[in-house]
């Protein structure tokens, strides 16, 4: 354990803790970001608030912040308020998204169908149809594909977080046997 730094050991151990909570509650874990979003959005406008004030008291100009940041502020509070509204308009941007890209893939198929003798066609129509479905199924459950999206980051966090210490904890053991033997 001599040289090893804390932080190599905090911030895995902090990010399996973060998983293991995003799957455990992915409902709420959803909602408590979309606020903390939503409350960093407040927060930016009531900052860009005071400076345009305090812009506008000192040059006695108009300052252009000054709209953005009260649009930014009840935007925010908006959110603040209906954390649930920002995690649907997430799961339909990644919908369209997954539409369009599914779309993309299909048309790039047919295109190589076409275009080649190969089978390597069916690597973009799989791709495609796979995507097609999967942005169907958050186009008509965007609350089951935003607790989906929090599982499956929550499952990353976890892996990551594992490889992470493991490679902390016995890393710098290798390391410390080479040295030994040279």
């Amino acid at each position: 354990m001599k040289g090893l730094r804390w932080d190599n050991l905090l911030t895995p151990i902090l990010g399996i803790v973060l998983g293991i909570y995003l799957l455990a509650r992915p409902g709420t874990a959803a909602e408590a970001l979309c606020s903390l979003i939503g409350w960093l959005i407040l927060l930016a406008g009531v900052v860009g608030i005071i400076t345009a004030i305090s812009f506008q008291h000192a040059t006695m100009l108009t300052s252009p912040m000054l709209p953005f940041s009260v649009v930014g502020t009840v935007i925010g509070l908006f959110i603040v308020t209906q954390p649930a509204i920002l995690a649907g308009i997430v799961s339909l941007i990644l919908c369209i998204f997954l539409l369009m890209e599914g779309a993309s893939s299909m048309q790039a198929a047919f295109f190589y169908h076409s275009w080649a003798d190969s089978r390597l066609w069916l690597v973009p129509l799989i791709i495609g149809v796979l995507a097609l479905g999967v942005g169907l199924w958050m186009l008509f459950f965007p609350l089951e594909s935003a607790i989906l999206m929090m599982q499956v980051i929550g499952v990353s966090l976890i892996v990551s977080g594992v490889i992470n210490l493991l490679s902390t904890l016995f890393g710098r053991r290798g390391r410390r046997n080479q040295d030994t033997k040279e």
